[in-house]
């Protein structure tokens, strides 16, 4: 299997075709372009749509860099009470939280005083099929 993808040097709109072909780039490799720490990235598969305010639904595959910093309006792959989950976490007077919408209302959980939270990394990319 091929590891690089042609790339095409023009934009594209989203109005009038134009045809492409005389404008082909050098190709691009997905892993070059997507990941920048390969040693401390991963991916993973979303279940269900608790995310998909955030445009994150079932099937898509994010990928997860461990070695990001995690900062306000992060999206984070946790292990939150022996369950992994993706969730927004927000940044609030130096403390971390957990931002949940449960029943229309948002929910904020603080990452320091969960004891069973373990944070495997940030989402940099979410890839889903169009």
């Amino acid at each position: 299997m091929k590891d690089t993808l042609p790339l095409i040097l023009q934009k594209v709109s989203a109005g009038f075709p134009s045809p492409a072909t005389d404008y082909i780039e050098e190709p691009i490799n997905l892993n070059d372009e997507l990941i920048k720490n390969p040693s401390s990235t991963f991916l993973i598969r979303v279940q269900g749509n608790s995310m998909i305010e955030h445009k994150i639904t079932e099937g898509d595959v994010l990928i997860v860099d461990r070695s990001l910093k995690l900062k306000s309006n992060s999206i984070a792959v946790l292990n939150f009470e022996g369950e992994l989950v993706v969730k927004k976490i927000i940044q609030r007077n130096n403390k971390y939280f957990i931002c949940s919408t449960k029943n229309n209302s948002l929910d904020y959980l603080e990452i320091e005083s969960c004891l069973d939270t373990q944070l495997w990394g940030v989402v940099s990319y979410v890839i889903h099929k169009v």
